[in-house]
């Protein structure tokens, strides 16, 4: 399946990168997209990234085309100020849990062969939930319904919507960093 036609626009390589890691493929149903080519291309004013491969179990052909806005951020942050137009507040909180659930709360807690591992998995915690917190509009105290636009973010909104309260997403985003930080010092 190609996305000829569709215009992604992403904040960032990672974000590009999460995004495809995201789309099951539509011929089999798998999770994920192991591209095996990449250019990077002009287009007008436009830089498009474009990735391509087969399914590894089925073989679909798949085709993602980026067109590339604003600064690279460095990584393991996922782009700049504004909310992502790919992915959903709670895809983003989603990915900060599986990352956190990696990670023992205490470096003293972790094998030391593990530790630059888990200090990367918070990284990438502390770095979705900062996505998360990107959708709550200013003044407000949550994350509107409205910014659910994968199946799986509106069921985990659905499930309970006080999970994406401004105070909520910002305490855990905190304690999320205190992790980051004993991780960086260890």
């Amino acid at each position: 399946m190609t996305y000829r036609g569709l215009v992604l626009l992403s904040r960032s390589t990672e974000e590009s990168h999460l995004y495809m890691d995201l789309q099951a493929c539509p011929g089999c149903g798998i999770d994920g997209f192991e591209w095996d080519s990449h250019s990077t291309q002009v287009r007008g004013e436009d830089l498009v990234s474009v990735y391509q491969g087969s399914c590894p179990d089925c073989g679909t052909a798949r085709e993602f085309e980026f067109v590339l806005i604003g600064q690279e951020p460095p990584p393991p942050a996922l782009g700049g100020p504004e909310p992502s137009r790919l992915i959903d507040p709670g895809q983003f909180l989603s990915l900060a849990r599986e990352a956190a659930a990696l990670v023992p709360a205490s470096p003293a807690l972790c094998p030391p062969d593990q530790v630059a591992d888990a200090r990367e998995a918070i990284a990438v915690a502390v770095a979705a939930m900062d996505e998360v917190g990107k959708f709550v509009p200013a003044g407000a105290d949550a994350v509107p319904a409205a910014a659910f636009t994968s199946e799986a973010g509106r069921a985990l909104y659905g499930a309970d919507p006080t999970q994406f309260r401004r105070r909520r997403i910002d305490a855990v985003t905190a304690s999320y960093r205190e992790v980051l930080t004993a991780y960086q010092i260890a």
